[in-house]
């Protein structure tokens, strides 16, 4: 029987570019969930972003799997080691629901595939561009079909960083989808679908170019944006800066540059620029990849 699981999960840039709810890219940056039986229920962390109690988003998810399977929930304590801030557009709630899923699945006897990960993740995320990069790694283009989920992963070529401004303020996923259109122009769907065709081509070629091109939109970017008035003023500088393309990170409100080859004209500027116009947040760069991993005790 199984007495205890840990789970390594790395954040992810959803809604990449001009591939809105479909297309995603895990970075490295992993947050930790450790699942153990216990005699009493408890949630270690150190966030305070981060419940605790048994509303915990990963808590939650676990108990709802084993709900699923008809399986009694164990009592459990759970430890988390979070490196991904919470409500900043890096994945960190994919990464509690990937968590729970995969310890359900344990502590339910059921083996652990792929796509049943997904099935049981679009319950709880309505979309999977994030955890599916997270759990498959690096680029993923994900789609549905009568209800069966179809993917295509791909790994990311080596010499691609990715340069991030993380905002101090937070903001949420669910205020950041309420703000989009129920309905779009149809020269704007056009607009994104043939970006969207380009962007895994940019990123394998190396074409700095066409990924400035592929990342474009005018389904959800063009509308957060205008919540974020650090976006323009990153945007511009990153591309000033030699950027091969710039987007927002997930739902907002960080932002993403990336560059074929070091980035340190990239992080310059924008350490100059976000000092200059009083941007409240910090930059870090990280390589595109990272999967989900498991152990079992």
């Amino acid at each position: 029987m199984i007495k205890k699981i840990t789970v390594s999960v790395p954040g992810c840039i959803g809604n990449l570019g001009s591939g809105f709810d479909c297309i995603g890219m895990s970075i490295e940056l992993f947050n930790i969930f450790t699942f153990e039986l216990s005699e009493k229920f408890s949630i270690t962390v150190a966030d305070p972003d981060i419940d605790s109690t048994e509303e915990n988003l990963c808590f939650k998810t676990f108990e709802n799997v084993c709900k699923l399977f008809n399986k009694k929930t164990p009592v459990i304590r759970i430890e988390i080691k979070s490196n991904i801030p919470v409500g900043r557009g890096l994945g960190s709630s994919g990464t509690a629901v990937l968590s729970g899923i995969i310890a359900g699945l344990c502590f339910s006897g059921r083996n652990i595939e792929p796509s049943e990960i997904l099935k049981i993740g679009r319950q709880f995320e309505g979309h999977l561009d994030d955890i599916a990069p997270s759990l498959l790694g690096g680029l993923v283009i994900i789609a549905e079909d009568n209800d069966k989920l179809i993917w295509k992963q791909f790994e990311i070529p080596d010499g691609i960083y990715s340069v991030f401004f993380i905002s101090e303020q937070k903001f949420s996923t669910k205020k950041a989808r309420e703000i989009l259109p129920r309905k779009v122009p149809l020269s704007d769907a056009v607009f994104n679908l043939s970006r969207a065709c380009l962007l895994p081509f940019a990123f394998f070629e190396k074409d700095s170019n066409l990924l400035r091109i592929a990342l474009q939109d005018r389904l959800h970017q063009i509308y957060r944006k205008k919540f974020y008035p650090h976006f323009d003023i990153l945007y511009d500088s990153a591309i000033q800066s030699g950027a091969a393309g710039c987007c927002l990170s997930g739902a907002g409100p960080s932002v993403v540059a990336f560059s074929f080859g070091e980035p340190n004209n990239i992080v310059k500027r924008w350490t100059h620029v976000i000092k200059e116009m009083g941007i409240k947040g910090e930059i870090k760069v990280m390589k595109p990849g990272g999967k989900t991993t498991w152990k079992l005790y």
